[in-house]
């Protein structure tokens, strides 16, 4: 036989060994391919030392669906943390031997409090790690300040107020770590968590990019210096509740009584959002009032959502009214008090409801100089849509823009398009064309940056901003979705018909000037819109994963027509 003929069998039985029982090259484990939902958060894992697989027969496997140990979520949270494993003498832990590998990991974990021992000198390291115990082991191993979601309402039913486990939960929650189970209504606090579904934990709370972007409804904490006054209880044993509703009790959490008072956040139709133990709660406007108003009866609380104009609460003051104004603004809430200083707790001239038109003298932080009907005061910014009578319809607005990720985090990408250079691009236009019509203009990033959603609130939030918009790109599975679509929030918010107003008119904009599919307007719970009580929407441009969407998203002939038409839907919104 030729050497020729040998060489050629020996590279064959070389390949044929490394084919029989490998799988591709990119799937490093047999039992996780790459439609496996957490495909991407393993091999992150993997790659970072993180995590192994099992040897049997040949073939690497993960076992995806095997729950994961106390002991093997103690190596896991260790090393993603960049933490040692401690080296003892002796083992603090009759079920750990003490010179092995386990044995570190387990000291470790328990000394930095990520995982408690079971009972005294017991760690039992093949027990199931727990959801309860996975919550508090993320939120103590990657700082997630736990105390700061204590008083934040969770969607889980089945996760009581009185969990010790409460608060880590919430903290994974509002992080973007967990959403619970399939249906978002429960947390399944006892049940063990799978080896897959752990690293996809792991892997969120260690890298933003993995982090979940569409949490269920929730609220944040009460900022006291944003109340609008405070309200008084006229009756023994009024429920507090997390929503406006009396078809059942689940979500009573506590009473109070005659002359009891709470901070006050909004005037709702019959009810009161207030500040309760260190959450936004509500209570009936029927058993209630506002801290120096006269009580109300039944009969007076409104019946219909829109009623007629408010008539003022006290006797109209003699002022002179001001001449003519270039701005009227518009209530977009019902019961909308003129104050007679640019404060919360000054003295209440009357109410007006969501649609009148009062005319608009200057703005100053949070407050609007106004006069209705020959009074003279403040209202809340927040709660006027100002509207030019003359010139253009955004000069003097106060406008944020939020071009999303950046910096460390990408966001959604495909054959070389990026979602955060795309977004940043269209984003300074739109800052352009708006501050060439005389509005003033703030970023919230102008670079590769990457504020924290916390931080692109806050911001919003500093710079007393009339409207928000984020801007995004769209990224799914299947590669045919495609289209525009933009969101606004489900949150209990005055401001929602203020915020649909905006969200369509972009989305008619883009979707018409563009010719993009139309995904319509939609209510999602996205971070940066929900935590706002401005109008704030977050716009999908189109899909980075379809080929048609993304040859238009990386055109620049395309980017000018994304940034006009958000333009020209601002305009729109501002148009009487």
């Amino acid at each position: 036989m030729s050497l020729k003929k040998v060489s050629l069998i020996v590279v064959f039985f070389v390949v044929s060994m490394f084919t029989i029982h490998s799988v591709s090259a990119s799937q490093r484990f047999a039992d996780v391919p790459s439609s496996n939902a957490a495909y991407e958060e393993i091999n992150y894992l993997v790659d970072r030392g993180v995590i192994k697989g099992y040897e049997e027969n040949g073939v690497t496997k993960y076992k995806p669906n095997n729950p994961v140990t106390r002991g093997q979520a103690a190596k896991m949270v260790i090393e993603s943390t960049n933490n040692k494993p401690l080296v003892v003498s002796q083992s603090s832990f009759t079920d750990v031997k003490v010179g092995t590998e386990l044995s570190g990991y387990v000291e470790s974990v328990v000394k930095l409090g990520f995982i408690a021992e079971k009972s005294k000198g017991v760690f039992s390291p093949n027990t199931p790690l727990t959801r309860n115990e996975m919550a508090k082991a993320l939120s103590i191993a990657f700082n997630l300040n736990a105390e700061k979601y204590a008083n934040l309402s969770i969607p889980f039913t089945d996760v009581s107020v009185n969990n010790s486990y409460y608060k880590y939960i919430a903290a994974i929650y509002y992080n973007g770590i967990t959403k619970g189970s399939a249906t978002g209504t429960t947390f399944n606090p006892t049940e063990s968590v799978t080896r897959a579904q752990f690293a996809s934990f792991v892997a969120r709370a260690s890298e933003e990019k993995f982090r979940l972007e569409l949490p269920v409804q929730g609220v944040t904490v009460p900022n006291e210096a944003e109340k609008i006054g405070q309200v008084v209880s006229t009756t023994d044993g009024l429920n507090v509740r997390t929503s406006v509703s009396v078809a059942d009790n689940s979500n009573i959490i506590g009473q109070i009584n005659k002359g009891d008072t709470l901070p006050l956040f909004e005037v709702l139709n019959g009810w009161y959002k207030v500040s309760y133990n260190g959450r936004y709660a509500y209570i009936s406007a029927t058993y209630s009032k506002e801290v120096g108003s006269e009580p109300e009866t039944p009969e007076e609380t409104p019946e219909v959502e829109e009623p007629e104009i408010g008539e003022p609460e006290v006797e109209e003051p003699v002022v002179e009214t001001p001449g003519a104004t270039n701005t009227i603004g518009i209530a977009t809430v019902n019961s909308l008090h003129i104050r007679a200083a640019a404060n919360a707790s000054s003295k209440s001239l009357g109410v007006i409801n969501r649609g009148t038109e009062v005319n608009v003298y200057s703005t100053e932080g949070k407050w609007a100089k106004i006069s209705y009907k020959g009074i003279e005061g403040y209202t809340s910014k927040k709660y006027l849509r100002l509207v030019n009578v003359t010139g253009s319809a955004v000069k003097g607005r106060i406008i944020v823009l939020d071009p999303g990720h950046g910096g460390k985090d990408p966001g959604a990408s495909s054959s070389g398009a990026v979602e955060k250079k795309i977004v940043l691009e269209v984003a300074k236009l739109v800052q352009q064309k708006l501050e060439a019509a005389g509005a003033i203009v703030h970023m919230t990033r102008v670079s590769d940056t990457f504020p924290t959603l916390d931080d692109r609130v806050k911001f919003s939030e500093s710079k007393n901003a009339e409207i928000f918009v984020s801007i995004h790109v769209n990224s799914a599975t299947n590669t045919s979705a495609k289209g525009t679509e933009t969101y606004y929030s489900v949150s209990s918010n005055d401001n929602e018909k203020e915020d649909y107003r905006l969200a369509s008119a972009i989305n008619s904009q883009i979707v018409k000037n563009a010719d993009m599919n139309d995904r319509k307007v939609k209510r999602a719970d996205y971070y940066v819109i929900r935590n706002q009580l401005i109008p704030s929407v977050l716009v999908e441009l189109g899909f980075v994963s379809n080929a048609e969407d993304r040859a238009k998203l990386v055109n620049s002939k395309y980017v000018e027509i994304f940034a006009d038409s958000i333009y020209k839907g601002i305009l729109e919104y501002y148009t009487k």
